[in-house]
């Protein structure tokens, strides 16, 4: 008997798109050698504001990040990427992501696509907290139009992040009904975007791709929101 292999269901709300050997070339010029703007990245969001681009790449002997607000990067290294040296690299802004894989042999890049979606299968926003120790003794800013912060993290590591580093805290946020509260987080934070599929056999949906979209410091930017004592979601009203 013959088993057909599964197929797993595209995600819904992004186009990805496998990019040529000469347009990886592009990002690498842009990012690394000349240190401008991915013009690749803002060909996708042609019609869009050009918002702030990101770095997030990994190599054989550590990790680079970045900020480009306008025309031109901070990275955290000063240094041209060599390629053998590639593990992943990610350039990413708020509706578009570009990925290249080992040693620069492969990329694609990942675009929010527009559409009336039900509501079970729309992208998710969601961000996480970048931890570090708590106190200014491990941490140091670089001052800039870009500010990079260095911060010691509990695994004894040192992290350079594009971003002015805001300590985690938290504030009890009253809600209508007496005797509730929600918890009000502030930090610093990686941003992504979650894009579902359904099982077309089954019906069951879960997340099918996801990317980045940011970083930021101040109050939590995104959902969901969860009652303080018995962490019951609170749901949007």
């Amino acid at each position: 008997m013959n088993v057909r292999a599964h197929e797993p269901p595209d995600p819904v709300g992004v186009d990805v798109e496998r990019l040529t050997p000469e347009r990886i070339d592009a990002v690498l010029a842009d990012v690394f050698d000349h240190g401008v703007r991915c013009r690749e990245l803002d060909r996708a969001l042609e019609g869009s504001p050009p918002g702030p681009q990101w770095l997030l790449a990994e190599f054989g002997d550590g990790r680079v990040t970045g900020a480009c607000p306008r025309q031109s990067w901070r990275r955290s290294d000063g240094d041209v990427a060599d390629r053998w040296r590639i593990l992943e690299v990610l350039v990413f802004a708020a509706h578009a992501q570009i990925r290249l894989g080992e040693g620069a042999g492969s990329g694609w890049i990942a675009t929010d696509r527009g559409g009336d979606l039900p509501e079970w299968l729309r992208p998710r926003d969601r961000s996480f907290l970048l931890q570090g120790w708590v106190g200014a003794e491990h941490r140091s800013v670089l001052d800039g139009e870009v500010p990079m912060t260095i911060t010691r993290e509990p695994s004894g590591t040192e992290a350079v992040l594009p971003v002015t580093w805001t300590e985690f805290s938290g504030r009890l946020r009253p809600l209508a009904e007496p005797g509730r509260s929600a918890l009000e987080s502030t930090g610093t934070w990686l941003t992504v975007r979650e894009y579902w599929a359904a099982d077309p056999a089954t019906g069951a949906v879960g997340v099918a791709f996801h990317r980045l979209t940011g970083m930021c410091a101040g109050p939590k930017p995104t959902g969901p929101e969860f009652e303080v004592g018995t962490g019951d979601r609170i749901e949007e009203r």
